[in-house]
């Protein structure tokens, strides 16, 4: 019962951020337009002040834990690997292989990171997922530009270093986590009303996109693509976790160390997938059902994943 209450604990609150804007939406309290505009404010403005932040307070130059970092990045890039000869022999059409091949790598570390990691360790994770944050984050961006590039039914983006290069050094999320890095290394100082501000203001970044993230839940438009998003959804929330934490566990990762893992490699699609492949000639829609997919089973999915994992001892 001790374990069920912190699993429950742990997961029910993404949960119900991501229920109430769900149900908000469906009693037209608030309008897609709404949606839509509060979306973009968020990737392009709350998140990227959330990252720089939590990276700044938290972060003081370590990147000692070679161990982790090493096996965070094998662990993506041996899934983005495996994807790019997989995906291709299975789907026909270029704009669907890129978004599933982001679909399957490219977890809601941001998102669901911090609340998760800290609603099961506190501040003793604060500094190591901020720490991964401003690698991983970086990392996934890199890799979503290069692939929705190959695969871009669109002819304005094709891959070119200097348009690859362009789209990272302009992603928000890559300048928020730059910043984040750089205030923390050289022991950044605000004044207090300032640095008050920017709290608050970062406070509202992942309950307010989870909120997004249910207001925009689509249930009906799953229909089109129901076997590739399904297939998809198995492989990202069952699949690649499962192997991972396993490998992971005969590593001897433990407690805060997994955790982290976790947030990594067992957590929903990332929602920026949408929009980066919406915005560079891939499948947004396709895009958008995996996210809507994986979010919404993910509440279920991670709740077992903590659930045994911390009866098992390794949490």
């Amino acid at each position: 019962m001790v374990n069920f209450l912190f699993s429950l604990n742990v997961v029910a609150p993404l949960f119900v951020l991501m229920a109430i804007g769900y149900i908000v939406r469906q009693i037209k309290f608030i309008s897609d337009d709404f949606l839509s505009q509060l979306n973009r404010f968020v990737f392009k403005f709350l998140l990227p002040v959330m990252l720089f932040q939590d990276i700044r307070l938290s972060y003081q130059g370590d990147f000692s834990n070679t161990k982790l970092i090493f096996t965070s990045l094998s662990g993506i890039s041996l899934i983005i690997l495996f994807s790019f000869l997989i995906v291709p022999l299975l789907i026909k059409r270029n704009a669907q292989r890129g978004s599933i091949i982001q679909g399957i790598y490219r977890s809601n570390f941001l998102i669901y990171g911090l609340p998760l990691a800290t609603g099961m360790y506190g501040k003793d994770a604060v500094a190591t997922i901020s720490m991964l944050m401003g690698i991983m984050i970086p990392f996934y961006n890199v890799a979503a530009v290069i692939i929705l590039s190959i695969y871009s039914e669109s002819t304005t983006h094709k891959i070119t270093f200097r348009s690859v290069l362009k789209d990272v050094v302009t992603n928000p999320l890559i300048l928020g986590s730059f910043f984040g890095l750089l205030g923390g290394a050289i022991h950044l100082k605000l004044p207090p009303f300032m640095e008050l501000s920017i709290g608050q203001l970062a406070g509202t970044a992942a309950p307010l996109a989870l909120f997004v993230m249910g207001g925009e839940f689509r249930f009906r438009s799953l229909r089109n693509n129901i076997y590739k998003v399904v297939a998809v959804s198995l492989v990202r929330l069952i699949i690649v976790p499962v192997i991972a934490l396993y490998c992971f566990v005969q590593m001897g990762f433990r407690n805060v160390e997994l955790s982290v893992l976790l947030t990594i490699f067992a957590t929903p699609t990332a929602m920026a997938s949408y929009i980066m492949a919406k915005n560079m000639g891939n499948d947004g829609e396709l895009s958008g059902q995996i996210v809507v997919l994986t979010t919404a089973c993910s509440c279920l999915t991670i709740f077992f994943l903590i659930y045994f994992l911390r009866s098992w001892g390794y949490l």
